[in-house]
């Protein structure tokens, strides 16, 4: 696999951005965060979690993970790992959205 991503990273293809490789390690830091955070009765937001497609939903996903651990722990805990997921979207969660009344 080394080999692999030296080869790509040679030809200017960067493997570790990948839109699979963030979706995952988003995924991953969410799902560890409720781990850690929360008792085992957060099975919706886990579940919702492991099935999103990509990174718009794990974006969407946010104040799920934020309300399931701040109703475990506090609002303050939340924030802090909040802030941390938040910022392993940068340069890849989905934007605002256009207005469908354009500029008026």
């Amino acid at each position: 696999m080394r080999l692999r991503n030296s080869f790509w990273a040679l030809l200017g293809h960067d493997t570790y951005g990948t839109q699979e490789v963030v979706i995952e390690r988003i995924r991953a830091a969410m799902l560890t965060a409720l781990e850690t955070h929360c008792d085992s009765n957060q099975y919706a937001v886990e579940m919702r979690l492991s099935f999103a497609r990509d990174v718009a939903e794990l974006w969407y996903l946010r104040p799920d993970l934020m309300n399931a651990i701040a109703a475990c722990q506090s609002e303050c805990v939340a924030q802090t790992v909040m802030e941390s997921i938040t910022d392993l979207f940068r340069g890849y969660h989905p934007g605002p959205t256009p207005s469908r009344f354009g500029r008026l």
